[in-house]
């Protein structure tokens, strides 16, 4: 009779926890990012990206993102220029490395694409520029040059996306983004010598 009970008892608990459903799909745990992810040929599978930093003048920054067998880095030389009340917000392109793994197959024929955009404080996107690679990158694991510069003028804010299109052998091309945010260290005296 107690095992009847206790059988008993076990079932309307379980019906009360699961009758709440809600609470039974939190209890399960969400997977991983990286593990949702499908390799795609139209649409960028992994973007790392940092919060807007503060930048004066230039420095030397290093991006890079990785999905599946594949890993993709580069160097980049990140500039605000100023020009009175605006600045410029050039990068250039430097190196890269395109790095496979365990045995991961795919030929020399990569992309290495970035693009520019200048926003306002309130975020809303004011001009852009792109580079489009052609399909001859080469995935070696070894730094390659790629002298490549845009400029977009700004007030406030520059942000630019390296994206990596990797080449693989079998199946559809997959591809990574990293993404940075600037911010123009004379945006706020830029804009305090406008209000006066």
């Amino acid at each position: 009779m107690r095992a009847v009970k206790g059988l008993f008892s076990a079932l309307v608990c379980a019906g009360l926890v699961c009758s709440v459903g809600s609470a039974c799909a939190q209890l399960v745990p969400e997977p991983a990012a990286s593990d949702k992810k499908l390799a795609s040929s139209t649409s960028t599978d992994a973007v790392e990206s940092s919060p807007a930093e503060l930048l004066e003048g230039s420095r030397t920054d290093y991006f890079s993102c990785s999905v599946g067998r594949f890993r993709g880095e580069l160097e980049a030389r990140v500039v605000f220029a100023s020009a009175g009340n605006t600045a410029y917000f050039d990068v250039s392109a430097v190196r890269y490395r395109i790095v496979r793994s365990s045995g991961q197959s795919g030929g020399n024929k990569a992309n290495v694409n970035f693009h520019l955009d200048t926003l306002n404080k309130q975020g809303v996107v004011r001009a852009s520029d792109q580079y489009r690679s052609p399909d001859a990158m080469r995935q070696d694991g070894s730094w390659h040059l790629l002298d490549v510069n845009r400029i977009v003028r700004t007030d406030y804010q520059g942000a630019v996306t390296f994206e990596f299109v990797f080449d693989r052998s079998v199946g559809g091309d997959t591809r990574c983004a990293a993404h940075k945010t600037y911010q123009w260290a004379g945006a706020s005296t830029a804009r305090s010598s406008v209000a006066d």
